[in-house]
């Protein structure tokens, strides 16, 4: 055996190795990527069989549907202050619209919170930008 055939062997060694590593890791080059990062089936099993031997009360329904309704309040609370911002008093309704669009995001209603936010942003900025034109 030569020198060349010993480097090409170690080449081989080298790619099977890295090969055998990536099947073992689970990272197979044809997997979507919505199982990547999904949830895995044995856990949601095991908690939803956890979860369905004990009953749910009638008032923590309640309460659950409470803070629901309360939740999405708050984004379309915040998305009617950007709006309105947009027509009227730009900078002050801007920021409430920005501070309620963060309020309602962290209290996970995502996209009217985003979208107040967005808007709240734009109608502070345009107003900024177009000051110096009127006066």
């Amino acid at each position: 055996m030569n020198k060349e055939d010993s480097s090409l062997d170690n080449a081989t060694k080298e790619r099977f190795q890295k090969s055998q590593l990536h099947l073992e890791s689970g990272l197979h080059a044809g997997e979507e990527y919505a199982a990547e990062i999904a949830v895995p089936q044995s856990r949601i099993s095991r908690d939803y069989k956890s979860s369905s031997s004990s009953t749910v009360s009638d008032e923590e329904v309640a309460e659950l549907v409470e803070a629901v309704t309360r939740n999405k309040a708050v984004g379309y609370v915040a998305l009617f202050v950007a709006l309105a911002s947009l027509f009227v008093w730009p900078v002050l309704l801007g920021i409430s619209g920005i501070i309620l669009g963060v309020i309602a995001f962290v209290m996970g209603n995502k996209s009217l919170g985003s979208w107040s936010v967005v808007l709240g942003l734009i109608a502070v900025a345009a107003y900024f930008l177009l000051i110096p034109y009127y006066s």
